[in-house]
């Protein structure tokens, strides 16, 4: 009841409410700051982190997280480091039950007092790998306190946002349900899919266009609101959104329609599934119809007044590789923006806005590089079969944040795309209102989506795959981590992964769990498929890994 009430005094955002939130967000900031900080540069002197039991319990969750440890490169430790770093941050971010919501929620930083939906659904993803059920509390969260059928930007203690953002809840709960057994994935869908479809209708309704394509309300629902397709750098000039059809937006849409052709199917609601199905199809089809341009072979924003391609090369113009709806012809050509130095090929992978662009620069939405994005357009690649450079690139990203980290001891919101710190980035260099409530470059202790460099440590690296009792591995790793050896624990599926990358074209490593192990050599780039239950049980003969004594070190630690 008391929840209810405090829902119904929430004012929507406004100028005023705004500055009132951020400026109390930035008071509470101080102090988290102040804490974690100082708590996090006494902890990451060990590794691996381990939390104590009982700091875990108060917050239910009864495992530890993954380790890493890695050996023979010279970032071994920062890889080490980072790996742990982000999982005590993640923790820290994690909010019991209270007056903002039922469940369990997550905020992308101290700074950010609220449930954000985009953010928590990439936040999910992150702790899938740790404890898929608060994945699935930190999704509901965002459907708990949605408004009517719409599922809110952002809602704080006493603050409700009238947009919404990049529709991504389905998309997560898909992933992250994947993690349980299958009973228990019916009963989560029979929860999330009504509320989902609602919301599908509601977006229909609100969100899209005549012609059939999905448009932004305004350029915070987009959450990269400063790019230079909607603003100059500060914001103080906005486009009217509204009269623009978005590739990502309308990217976005079609991942829920598969995500809703998942869950209905699930269920058992195969015409419904199939409806879905359908609309999914349509949808990217019109993306191909009217957002591709040919000349420049890049997806854009289109302006409806005039017909014209919004011709600004930003991180959008790949969202639809991770939807899957360029055919294998479109694929390529945005591959081949990907690995431009001009492009999206900076030496850590995936800008906001294309290195070459005249509207590039280190300010926010406008050049840096954001892991929620970077990881879209990893998923892209993996999707149209592009494995060996999914892992070069998901390897450069995870190799800057964890040497950042090692150097300056934070995990941050963005990052710059060419150097190996944090000193050139801004915050919308110009906006007084930024820089007095979030500061003037990225926000710090940011797990938050960042923590999906673990994510791709774990998912992209080493490829692992896990259905109910089946393994799948699928090693990604570059030729640059040859003659390296990996350990990989994963206590929610009581397994250790060491692997040691083969100067040539050969992995060898061994699966462990608390039954015993198996041995293994892969050639590089084929995957190595075996049921967990059968680990242990068949006699092996096979040659002493050289990642072993590291598994035995990781485990003693």
């Amino acid at each position: 009841m008391l929840r209810r009430a405090f829902a119904k005094a929430r004012v929507k955002t406004g100028g005023v409410a705004r500055f009132g939130l951020r400026l109390f967000s930035m008071l509470e900031y101080g102090w988290h700051l102040a804490f974690w900080s100082r708590l996090s540069a006494a902890r990451f002197r060990r590794e691996p982190v381990r939390l104590p039991p009982d700091m875990l319990a108060s917050k239910g969750i009864q495992r530890q997280a993954p380790a890493l440890k890695v050996e023979g490169l010279s970032e071994s430790k920062a890889f080490d480091e980072g790996f742990a770093a982000v999982y005590a941050y993640l923790f820290s971010n994690l909010q019991n039950p209270d007056m903002l919501a039922g469940v369990r929620h997550v905020r992308p930083g101290p700074a950010f007092r609220g449930i954000y939906l985009w953010d928590s659904a990439f936040i999910a993803r992150v702790w899938q790998d740790w404890d898929p059920t608060v994945g699935l509390d930190a999704l509901r969260a965002v459907m708990e306190v949605r408004d009517g059928d719409r599922l809110q930007h952002v809602v704080a203690d006493f603050v409700a946002s009238r947009y919404t953002q990049p529709p991504l809840i389905g998309w997560a709960a898909v992933e992250v349900a994947k993690d349980l057994p299958d009973e228990e994935q019916v009963a989560f869908f029979k929860e999330v899919y009504p509320i989902l479809d609602a919301y599908q209708r509601w977006l229909v309704e609100n969100r899209r266009h005549p012609n059939g394509l999905y448009f932004w309300e305004h350029a915070y629902e987009s959450g990269v609101e400063n790019a230079p397709r909607f603003s100059n750098t500060d914001e103080s000039r906005l486009l009217d959104t509204r009269r623009q059809a978005a590739p990502d937006m309308s990217a976005y849409v079609v991942l829920q329609l598969e995500s809703l052709a998942a869950m209905a199917q699930h269920l058992g609601l195969t015409d419904e599934a199939a409806q879905w199905q359908e609309e999914r199809d349509q949808l990217a089809r019109l993306i191909n119809e009217h957002l591709w341009d040919p000349e420049t072979h890049l997806y854009y924003d289109i302006d409806l007044d005039t017909g014209d391609f919004v011709k600004c090369p930003t991180i959008a113009s790949l969202m639809p590789l991770w939807a899957g709806v360029p055919d294998a012809e479109r694929a390529q050509c945005l591959v081949e923006w990907i690995q431009r130095r001009d492009g999206f090929g900076t030496p850590m992978p995936f800008p906001s806005v294309v290195r070459g662009d005249s509207s590039f620069e280190k300010d926010m939405w406008r050049g840096p590089v954001w892991i929620n994005v970077a990881y879209g357009g990893i998923q892209g690649l993996l999707r149209y079969g592009y494995h060996e450079l999914a892992g070069k690139l998901a390897y450069r990203l995870c190799k800057h944040v964890y040497l950042v980290f090692h150097t300056e001891r934070r995990v941050y919101e963005f990052y710059d795309p060419e150097l190996l710190h944090t000193q050139d980035l801004k915050r919308k260099q110009g906006n007084w209102h930024k820089a007095l409530t979030l500061g003037k470059g990225p926000q710090r202790a940011f797990v938050g989506w960042t923590g999906l460099v673990n994510r791709m440590v774990i998912e992209v690296l080493f490829g692992v795959e896990i259905d109910d009792d089946r393994l799948t591995l699928h090693p990604r790793f570059p030729s640059s981590a040859e003659d390296s050896d990996w350990v990989l624990h994963l206590p929610s599926h009581d397994l250790t992964i060491s692997l040691h990358c083969m100067p040539g074209k050969r992995h060898s490593g061994v699966l462990e769990t608390s039954r015993g192990q198996h041995t293994f050599e892969l050639p590089r780039g084929e995957k190595l498929e075996v049921r967990l239950s059968r680990i242990g049980k068949e006699a092996e003969n096979a040659p002493e890994n050289p990642s072993r004594h590291l598994s035995s070190q990781l485990a003693q630690q």
